[in-house]
């Protein structure tokens, strides 16, 4: 217990103070998110796009065991997994009604 008290107050004295003098202002630190943000946001929106589109053809799928069966598959699924589906690919471009957001390309390229 005494040897980790140890190596925190060591790693504390010498270490903590080298950070400190690197660093140049929370506007330098606001400045390096702004990447991984954006990487972030376009793995976000491509996700939701995908997994939409996927819904989507589910849903169409499970219309047309609704079609040959209605007992089977009831209908319900079938609007549910439209409406999850038509949610999840607008997903992306909510950022055009707001107006706020890192704005989303399907080639993963943003613009602005």
């Amino acid at each position: 217990m005494n040897t980790i008290i140890l190596r925190l107050m060591i790693f504390m004295m010498f270490c903590l103070p080298m950070q400190a003098r690197c660093a140049q202002g929370i506007g330098h630190f606001a400045g390096e998110l702004v990447e991984p943000v954006t990487i972030l946001s376009n793995f976000i929106s491509t996700g939701s796009f995908i997994v939409g589109v996927m819904l989507l053809v589910s849903a169409l799928m499970r219309y047309m065991q609704y079609r040959v069966n209605p007992l089977a598959s009831p209908i319900s699924t079938v609007i549910v997994l439209l409406v999850l589906g038509i949610m999840l690919v607008s997903l992306p471009f909510v950022y055009l009604l707001i107006g706020a957001g890192i704005p989303f390309s399907i080639f993963g390229r943003s613009y602005g």
